[in-house]
């Protein structure tokens, strides 16, 4: 039954594009029976000499101007079938009286021709900025552009040429603009003041030249170190999503097509914005965004911005990347697209689970049978109960009648729950193993928008779009975290040594984005919004040593992680001319995040048997007060949590020009930024337990599975017998709310035309309060540690003044010198400042938090950049960063082996960094039109850093009290966590219109990805190298487009390494704690004694997507 769920579901996705594809053959075959049309005069002549006992009357002349799409086969017809077909092919009459046929043409109605369109925006070529309230003549037709610089307008086919004027600039004639029927002109145009009293001067451009000229506009004058990709560039490109055209950027690397890399920063340096608002993490471990929920038809344009201004959002040092999509589009659109694909490693091969698989999660939603059962009860156990070794309700000891439940509830006594009752609430069929084949990928989506011209020249428009995705990917990994140095087990061809597992990953989405907007000459306003559902099961299976235990036994591990995340995200965006030249915007949005882990099955078995090359694994690693340790790592559980967080974001500024017609003209502008994020964690996790020996009693082996052992009918508290253990923990974990409070004052000048400053200082509060003291009560009751107590509210609240400049230096309209100083605030968020560990699989450890603060960072940028025509750069950057304070992923010292991670805060770091950029089409090599559509694109960076580190708090004792204290160690020569030496993308893509190619390669350096203090422990990653191809053809004029991706060709290792005997410690007399490099460098070298601690290994991809585009 499950698997016909399965296969019904792929036939239907398949089905779809059979239909599709099947709607398209009339055209087609109207296309193919072009050729044999006949003349309508002479098919009626033969008709006359077949039937020759009918009398024809007809106009030979009349008819010879008429043609049929088809001939049609008089042998096999009669007279009166033959008759019908030529009456709807070719436009005639006949009529049948006794043997007399009278045949008539009727009067030709032509088609009636669809106009075209020509859309565009008017910048000012000086600054850049949007011209509102420009007329614009297309002969006797013309419109005027709206507040935010567009126009459109509706004409017949035809060349054109465009009259442009507006008060304070000069006449602008633009010839060769050419309108065709049914499709968009783009026409972007470009203004220039006029200069004091001088008489208005006419320009005269071209269509294709004020493309050019708009564009370079755009990109000399954008404020900041920028880069980006607009829709039109886009609409060239096949990719369809954001993950995918993301990586079409200068500067970015794309991490499996969704998240992102800027400048070799990790995910905490960097900052997604949609539509100007700050979009929540879609993980619940890190801080990044999965961009490919956002489908390419909703995308106005991408901004990438690599430095700083006032009125920019300060959390970012590596990028700020900010989509901005469609509210209004600049015409009518329909688009279809239906993928399919798969995986080398799980096309057809045998993909298994714990617990079955519901049809629900094929569409991003959850079953509800995997959410937690009601009225479950976590309970303390006290000392009576641990010596009794009795669960709740077990015992009548009334010495537990003395005793309440948990700290949470005193009111409750202990022998108030039944903990075999509940216990039996929980059902065992979601740890029975299931077996299923690894399907075909399915990627489905519609995407829409419409625009309507309304009195007063007023336009209103939306834009909507629905999708649906599915993968199913099979990964191979090795995993030997935990193990010493002294030996390579990765290495080792004995089974169980090197860690050898598989992970099988079921993801699916589904999003809808719904914008509407309405704008006039002076205001717009637009609604947006949008709604996404991400759900992804991962099941993994892997049999290991036990490395952190001395006799480092086999085992068998089984994990499962199903996980669920809505966001929605609305908006209300507006503008509006004031009077006396201020232009006033604003904005409102909220943000709501859910996300749940749904019954995350964490398990170990330890080796029963042996019978030649086979091995039983079913003694199930049950929990028992006598093993009973602080170590969570090594529990099994089953775990709920839900995570809810709500984001209220508001902004407001005004802006207004001075010294118009002078050598030095200026804008000012002004304004606030604020939100307030409020976010709240419960978690629920429910231990399998089983009773000790008492004495010297000898138990029995429990060797039964899971799904057995647990099952409500047998669980219990006897020998041989086990139940769940509801973790006193359970319920709420924390609460916090952030506040950020920001104003500013910023201006931008140009100076005597060549030179541009923009600066300014924005002026930023920041509270952030996470309490956890419920968690501490849950264990310690009302007697909390004096030492802990500082656990009960992580808090941060301070003023900043962050000042920022950015000079541009123009010494021609395509070559510009940049310069900027920035200073931005990196804040901790509500996963940072957590003390609850959630589990890693891969590190095999628990993550957490600790008490964290803000990362200052200091941004001084100096780039030389040339545009030689529209799409192409060609640049060289320098830059520097001091950091302090940053905060980084360290290993607990208390935790040797490896097994408990937090975030801290390091000393300081400093990184500088060399960045070139080329991108550049090939028309300089010969006179040839296509060569301009063929690309080279190459993005390199060298980084160099140095990190003082700090390490996270410990606790020691000084005079008889417990104080607080952190581990120095300056200087450490090693990237920053999640940096890379170097990195480097390479391309050669050709984007026609009827088809096209692009090869892409990427590869960067050693990552640090887990920090130890001392560093021969530290875990670098070993990237692989990424070698991609993708071919595109568009066909059904230009209206339908097929796109191939091949992905990952290369098919290498991640590999995750430490340099084991790269250090040694060093004592030069301080009692400052150093490391002397003894043997290598940081790099991977298996001879210098480096050792894999972990690999994995993701498989070839393939896709095939159609978009049939109304």
């Amino acid at each position: 039954m499950r698997i016909k769920r399965t296969q019904q579901l792929i036939s239907l996705g398949f089905r779809f594009l059979i239909i599709c594809c099947l709607s398209l053959a009339p055209t087609l075959r109207g296309l193919a029976q072009t050729a044999d049309k006949g003349n309508l005069g002479t098919i009626v002549r033969e008709l006359e000499k077949k039937w020759t006992d009918y009398k024809f009357l007809y106009d030979f002349e009349a008819l010879q101007t008429r043609s049929v799409i088809s001939k049609p086969d008089i042998s096999k017809l009669s007279v009166e079938q033959a008759l019908n077909i030529l009456r709807k092919d070719g436009f005639l009459t006949y009529r049948i009286e006794s043997k007399s046929i009278s045949i008539a043409v009727l009067p030709f109605i032509p088609l009636k021709k669809e106009p075209g369109r020509v859309t565009g925006k008017v910048i000012d070529e000086e600054n850049g900025q949007a011209v509102s309230a420009v007329s614009i003549r297309f002969g006797n037709k013309g419109t005027t552009s709206l507040a935010d610089g567009t126009f459109s307008i509706s004409l017949p086919k035809g060349k054109y040429e465009a009259e442009v004027s507006s008060v304070g600039y000069g006449k602008k004639i633009i010839s060769g603009v050419e309108v065709k029927e049914g499709q968009l002109t783009n026409l972007s145009i470009t203004l220039k003041r006029n200069k004091g009293q001088l008489a208005a001067v006419v320009v005269k451009s071209s269509a294709r030249k004020e493309g050019v000229n708009a564009h370079y506009a755009r990109q000399k004058n954008a404020a900041t170190v920028t880069d980006g990709i607009s829709s039109e560039q886009i609409a060239r490109t096949p990719d369809n999503d954001m993950g995918q055209v993301l990586k079409r950027v200068s500067g970015l690397t794309t991490v499996d097509n969704k998240n992102v890399i800027v400048r070799g920063m990790s995910d905490r340096y960097n900052q997604a914005m949609l539509d100007g608002v700050v979009i929540p993490s879609t993980s619940m471990n890190r801080r990044n965004f999965s961009f490919d929920i956002i489908p390419v038809e909703m995308v106005s344009n991408v901004v990438v911005n690599k430095t700083a201004t006032p009125d920019m959002s300060s959390e970012f040092s590596g990028g700020q990347v900010s989509i901005n999509t469609l509210d209004i589009p600049s015409q009518n659109f329909t688009t279809i697209t239906i993928g399919t694909g798969g995986n080398s490693q799980t096309t057809g091969k045998d993909f298994y689970q714990l617990g079955e698989r519901k049809s629900s999660e094929y569409f991003g939603f959850f079953d509800k049978s995997s959410q937690k059962p009601e009225g479950l009860i976590p309970w303390y156990w006290n000392n009576d109960a641990v010596r009794l070794d009795a669960p709740p309700g077990v015992s009548n000891d009334p010495v537990l009648d003395d005793w309440s439940l948990n700290f949470e509830s005193p009111n409750l006594k202990y022998n108030d729950l039944d903990a075999i009752a509940q216990s039996g609430k929980l059902s065992a069929d979601p740890l029975k193993l299931q077996k299923y084949k690894g399907s075909p990928n399915q990627n489905y989506r519609i995407a829409m928008g419409r625009v309507y011209k309304l009195k007063n020249n007023l336009q209103f428009g939306f834009s909507t779009s629905t999708n649906l995705r599915n993968e199913q990917n099979i990964i191979h990994f090795n995993n030997v975290r935990g193990q010493s140095f002294e030996r390579d087990y990765i290495d080792s061809p004995k089974y169980g040594q090197n860690g050898a597992g598989t992970s099988y990953r079921f993801n699916s989405s589904s999003g809808l984005v719904g914008n509407l907007g309405l704008q006039g000459e002076k205001f717009k306003i637009a609604l947006k919004n949008m709604y996404a559902r991400t759900y992804s099961n991962n099941y993994n299976e892997a049999v290991r040593l036990d490395y952190r235990d001395e006799t480092h036994k086999m085992r068998k591990e089984v994990y499962q992680l199903p996980e669920a995340m809505s966001l929605q995200q609305h908006q209300l965006i507006g503008e509006y001319q004031l009077p006396g030249g201020i232009k006033f915007e604003g904005q409102f949005a909220y943000n709501k995040i859910s996300q749940q882990i749904l019954d995350e099955r964490k398990f170990q078995y330890r080796l029963t048997a042996q019978l030649g090359d086979k091995y039983y694994f079913q003694n199930p690693n049950l929990l028992q007060h006598s093993g009973w340790s602080n170590n969570t790592v090594a529990l099994d559980s089953r775990m709920w949590t839900q995570i809810e967080e709500q984001d209220f974001n508001w902004a407001a500024n005004f802006s207004r020009s001075f010294g118009k017609g002078n050598k030095m003209k200026t804008i000012l502008k002004m304004g606030y930024q604020g939100w307030r994020k409020q976010r709240a964690l419960e978690v629920f996790r429910m231990l399998p337990m089983t009773r000790s020996a008492k004495g010297g009693e000898l138990l029995p082996q429990i060797e039964m599975p899971y799904e057995v052992l647990l099952d409500p009918a047998n669980v219990g508290a006897g020998t041989g017998q086990a139940y769940y253990y509801a973790e006193n923990i359970g319920g709420n974990i924390f609460d916090g709310d952030m506040n950020n409070h920001s104003m500013y004052l910023m201006a931008d000048q140009k100076l005597f035309g060549k030179l541009r400053l923009v600066y300014g200082a924005r002026l930023e509060y920041y509270d952030i309060s996470n309490r956890q003291t419920e968690l501490l009560r849950k264990k310690f009751g009302n007697e909390i540690p004096d030492y802990l107590k500082f656990q009960e509210e992580a808090k941060e609240q301070d003023w900043q003044l962050l000042p920022s400049i950015n000079a541009t230096y123009s010494f021609t309209n395509t070559l510009n010198l940049r310069a900027s100083y920035s200073k931005t605030a990196i804040r901790p968020d509500f996963r940072e400042t957590s003390f609850f560990g959630f589990y890693d699989y891969e590190l095999d450890a628990n993550v957490s938090g600790q008490d964290v603060v803000s990362t200052m960072v200091d941004n001084i940028d100096l780039r030389l950049e040339w545009y030689p025509s529209p799409g192409e750069i060609i640049s060289l950057t320098g830059y520097y960063k001091y950091l302090d304070k940053p905060i980084e992923l360290v290993n607990h010292p208390s935790f040797q082996d490896g097994s408990y991670y937090v975030f801290a805060n390091m000393a300081s770091a400093k990184n500088y960094g060399l960045e070139m950029e080329v991108r550049k089409n090939l028309s300089f090599v010969a006179d040839r039109s296509w060569l301009s559509d063929l690309f080279v694109y190459a993005n390199g960076t060298l980084l160099k850093s140095t990190v003082n580190y700090e390490g996270p708090w410990e606790f020691r004792t000084v005079d008889g009290k417990i104080e607080r204290f952190k581990d120095r160690i300056p200087g450490m020569d090693r990237p920053l966590l999640g940096q890379s030496p170097w990195l480097l993308n390479l391309g050669l893509g050709y984007w026609g219109e009827l088809f096209g190619a692009t090869v892409s390669y990427n590869h960067r350096g050693y990552r640090s990805n887990l920090i130890m203090k001392d560093p021969s422990a530290i875990e670098y990653e070993l990237a692989p190298k990424l070698l991609d191809f993708q071919l595109y053809g568009r066909f059904l004029k230009k209206k339908m487009e097929v796109k191939v991706n091949v992905a990952n060709l290369l098919n290498e290792w991640t590999r995750y390494y430490v340099n084991a005997q790269g250090y040694l410690p060093a004592n030069d007399g301080s009692g400052v704690l150093k490391y002397d490099r003894v043997k290598g460098n940081n790099g991977y070298s298996k001879s210098d004694g480096d050792i894999i601690m972990y690999r994995r290994q993701e498989g070839q991809r393939f896709s095939i997507t159609a978009t049939y585009k109304f």
